[in-house]
């Protein structure tokens, strides 16, 4: 989906599209770097360059796996006692793309990785809004990306975690203008309802009033308000 008519119509119950095979242009990335990118890399720099901010912003990458699938070649590699690719493993890294975003980018300001399984979304705004409070002079780019496991990891698959990313860039709101509040509290009360990324991004198209989801760590909830 790359406008925001195909985006408003999934946001009001259409389905993903069945092929999630494609990739996103990425003609406009350094040739160099853009060879070495995977899947999960081509779609999470593709959101994260279309922020289009002219801002040095701090960035919080998030993920549950990563780069898996380039990850599953190395191993596969090592299995046969074939030499791995140096390229190949700097970019199985779980931080890799949010450092290979800083060297397209030009960006030397801090960033940081969250891997925290079903609700590293979550822990990703957490963490992206305790930066921001704590300094508020800077925004902070939260950059989310997620692929269905590997048909080898198929045991320990999610089946509603889709090929995804996410790239939000958080500032404080203004005086007197709308905005958004975040928390968590460490008390599960509702069975864990899948991958939140779905729920949370219909909650900021449909301009709803509050968004709940609950995980294994307890319940999530952000509120807009006037």
């Amino acid at each position: 989906m790359d406008s925001p008519d195909a985006w408003q119509r999934w946001a009001e119950g259409g389905a993903l599209l069945p092929d999630q095979d494609g990739l996103p242009d990425v003609r406009d990335l350094p040739a160099g770097l853009r060879r070495r990118l995977s899947r999960l890399g081509k779609i999470a720099l593709r959101v994260a360059m279309d922020i289009g901010t002219d801002e040095k912003p701090r960035v919080v990458f998030s993920s549950r796996n990563g780069n898996v699938t380039q990850m599953l070649q190395l191993l596969e590699s090592l299995a046969v006692d074939e030499p791995i690719s140096p390229t190949g493993f700097g970019m199985s890294v779980h931080n890799s793309l949010a450092g290979m975003l800083s060297i397209m980018t030009k960006n030397r300001e801090a960033q940081t990785a969250i891997a925290a399984g079903g609700e590293s979304l979550c822990l990703g705004l957490i963490e992206a809004t305790a930066w921001l409070r704590e300094d508020p002079s800077a925004p902070v780019l939260l950059l989310h990306a997620d692929e269905t496991l590997p048909e080898f990891y198929s045991p320990f698959r999610d089946p509603d975690v889709p090929v995804c990313a996410l790239a939000l860039l958080l500032a404080p709101a203004d005086e007197g203008s709308g905005g958004y509040r975040f928390g968590f509290s460490g008390t599960s009360t509702r069975a864990a309802a899948g991958d939140p990324l779905q729920s949370f991004i219909r909650f900021l198209l449909r301009g709803e009033i509050d968004w709940n989801w609950s995980g294994a760590q307890g319940n999530w909830w952000c509120q807009r308000h006037a």
